[in-house]
């Protein structure tokens, strides 16, 4: 385990780092490293409270764990929005569509079931290659989508939440691209995460269409890993 660094090195290091010794503009560079220490600890957290839920833990049993309530431990690790930094160019297309999608069919929030039609396109990315790779049809998955949540004709304008279930699909990528060992969030992670939690709209109607969490993990993986090949071969040609 690598050595947490103790206060006085802390110190030293917002010193190091400022000119003139300043306190101000050495305050400012302590509120940098305290919002990078609190950020690393929310994803160590994140990482092995979705690994608890994969490993079917309850929500009681993690609370207990963590030493908070049940509902406090639900709404800080279903609430929150991951940061985007790390998600590709079309897994942020992913979400803006997502958000566009519900506009159109008159939904208020943003949900699971959004996110998986949303995963069609772009037809390229590896998330829409594994749902073809699977036989599903984006048609199929909207209309399945509207026997669980019926269009309306309320005109939606303005920012459009995500469901709490929604933020936990985008969260539950993050812990799947750390699964994969990735340094990058795709579209492949995304979908990985819509199956996450069989409570998902987005996992029932995958079930519901024939498709079991264990083919879709090994799907993806199958045209992952040829992606993979065929890009290390491009490269070898290129070189």
């Amino acid at each position: 385990m690598s050595p947490t660094p103790n206060l006085q090195d802390l110190i030293q290091s917002v010193r190091n780092e400022t000119v003139g010794g300043d306190p101000l503009i050495q305050l400012a560079k302590a509120a940098e490293y305290a919002a990078d220490l609190s950020g690393l600890g929310d994803q160590l957290l994140d990482h092995f409270v979705f690994q608890g839920r994969q490993a079917g833990m309850s929500w009681s049993e993690l609370s207990t764990v963590l030493g908070v309530s049940k509902q406090a431990v639900h709404k800080r690790f279903t609430g929150t929005m991951p940061n985007f930094h790390r998600f590709t160019d079309k897994a942020r297309s992913v979400s803006q569509e997502t958000i566009e999608l519900a506009r159109s069919l008159g939904h208020s929030n943003v949900a699971t079931e959004h996110l998986l039609v949303a995963l069609f396109e772009p037809a390229d990315s590896l998330a829409a290659l594994t749902l073809a790779g699977l036989g599903l049809q984006r048609e199929a998955v909207l209309e399945r989508l509207l026997e669980h949540r019926p269009r309306t004709d309320e005109a939606i304008t303005g920012a459009i939440p995500f469901t709490a279930n929604a933020k936990g699909v985008l969260r539950g990528a993050v812990d799947e691209s750390i699964d994969l060992n990735h340094n990058y969030i795709g579209t492949e992670h995304i979908l990985l995460g819509t199956y996450r939690e069989p409570d998902y709209t987005s996992a029932r109607i995958l079930t519901e269409l024939g498709v079991q969490k264990e083919a879709l993990r090994s799907t993806l993986l199958e045209i992952l890993e040829r992606f993979m090949r065929e890009r290390a071969a491009l490269k070898a040609q290129t070189q």
